[in-house]
């Protein structure tokens, strides 16, 4: 009997996620909220904790970040990436995406990549490349990059989740571990990539559209080509700056931004620099989610004033729009996981037991799978990482698990992801018939594959 109640909350479980992920955006959370009420009123469950920790994160980060896109900030970095992506043409299959994932690692959120698109396509097209190859890697860099960000809400949640274990790790020592294992399988995924697909010239798909005129030959301008309407504000709402007279106002509001990047990660990475206080005979130190939220915020206030932003610009935002999506999901997909797991405890626990003694590395399959279903990193660590430490694994392994939260770009379900395939006028970037033969499928497992053995490797030498 245990086991038919079981199965049939799991099911609810998975439908819930299944219904989510055919709505899209905030439908996620609130049929993941649907899911919890199901658990609790019809199986009697109780219900499981909700992510606050990560949903303050989301909510400080975006925050700081929306300033900054308020400000010109996103606009001002866009055209530093820009200059060192059209310096080298030829290595756009390579340049592209390591930008692609400094950027998103310092910013905290992967929507920083949509002002990008349209540069990457640009300069691609412009050299006769296959736009396919650092598009596609460079979103899925994107996704990757929040394993090695600072200020990401999975990377805060992670810490919030782990820092009560005898073997807790410093931020810095969580960079350590994630930062280089993640780079690594960037660029092994750029190498892939580059040979994926016919070129250009060879493309039917591309002769088709040029024979058309759905698409100009390269080096045309960008209004005779179609790029006019599909520029990166169709996706993101914000403009590419192309020239060098960038607002003094957005640089400062940028180096004001990642200057608290940097207070995180120095405050984060040495314990003794964080203020500790005595509560009921114990001595407790600052948490990580504290810092992050009191900083992020701080550094949204004075971004506004160098910036010269208004409130009302912070909250118009685009940056605003999907950090609310991501607070929303996150809340309903990852109570449902908890709510389910708290109501099965001693089974699913117990049952996962003796597979983590023999195989640990499971867990990384889980976090990358969870991520997929549920297009949330926060979610996806929210899950399984309680698990893990139930299971009684190490703080530096499931550290290394966490690139394997890139999973999220599996599914053509990403606004990145859509963005990329409908700034490619060429066709190469595209999403197959069969919901998994997209463009974006063979980076995600590339990175995945390289980056978690990497970082467990990395894993032995830290901590």
């Amino acid at each position: 009997m245990d086991t038919v109640l079981i199965t049939l909350q799991a099911l609810v479980v998975v439908g819930a996620i299944y219904m989510g992920v055919r709505l899209g955006g905030v439908g996620l959370g609130l049929w993941g909220a649907v899911g919890v009420l199901v658990l609790v009123f019809v199986f009697n469950d109780p219900p499981g904790d909700i992510p606050a920790d990560a949903i303050m994160v989301i909510l400080a980060v975006i925050t700081a970040a929306s300033a900054m896109q308020a400000a010109g900030g996103i606009d001002y970095l866009v055209h530093l990436a820009e200059k060192v992506i059209r310096s080298r043409p030829k290595l756009v299959n390579y340049l592209a995406p390591t930008i692609t994932l400094g950027f998103c690692a310092g910013a905290g959120t992967g929507n920083i990549i949509f002002p990008l698109l349209p540069v990457i396509y640009e300069v691609a097209y412009e050299r006769g490349i296959r736009p396919e190859r650092p598009l596609s890697t460079s979103v899925v860099a994107s996704a990757y990059a929040l394993a090695a960000s600072p200020v990401a809400a999975a990377m805060a949640a992670f810490v919030g989740l782990t820092s009560n274990q005898p073997d807790a790790l410093s931020l810095g020592q969580i960079i350590a571990i994630t930062g280089p294992a993640v780079l690594l399988g960037v660029l092994v995924a750029a190498l892939v990539q580059s040979r994926v697909g016919k070129e250009l010239a060879d493309d039917p798909e591309y002769q088709r559209r040029l024979r058309e005129g759905i698409v100009a030959p390269p080096g045309a301008p960008a209004a005779e080509s179609g790029l006019a309407d599909h520029g990166p504000g169709a996706a993101s709402g914000t403009r590419t700056t192309t020239t060098a007279d960038v607002p003094v106002t957005a640089k400062r509001a940028s180096a004001v931004f990642f200057g608290g990047v940097l207070v995180v990660v120095l405050l984060g990475a040495f314990d003794g620099l964080l203020p500790t206080y005595t509560v009921d005979g114990e001595t407790v130190t600052l948490s990580l989610t504290t810092l992050l939220v009191m900083v992020m915020l701080a550094v949204a206030l004075v971004v506004m004033l160098v910036g010269k932003v208004a409130p009302g610009d912070v909250l118009d935002a685009p940056l605003t729009k999907s950090g609310l999506t991501a607070i929303i999901a996150l809340l309903g997909i990852a109570w449902l996981a908890n709510t389910f797991i708290t109501g099965n405890y001693d089974t699913v626990i117990g049952g996962l037991t003796d597979i983590a003694s023999d195989a640990p590395w499971f867990l990384a399959i889980g976090i990358f799978l969870v991520a997929a279903a549920t297009t949330s990193q926060s979610a996806s660590v929210n899950t399984m990482i309680p698990l893990g430490i139930s299971l009684g694994l190490t703080t530096p392994t499931l550290a290394a698990f966490l690139p394997a939260m890139g999973g999220v770009t599996v599914l053509p379900a990403n606004g990145s992801q859509l963005a990329a395939v409908e700034i490619d006028l060429t066709g190469s970037t595209r999403i197959g018939k069969y919901v998994l033969n997209h463009s974006f499928i063979l980076p995600t497992l590339v990175m995945g594959i390289v980056s978690v053995p990497t970082a467990l490797l990395l894993s032995r030498f830290v901590g």
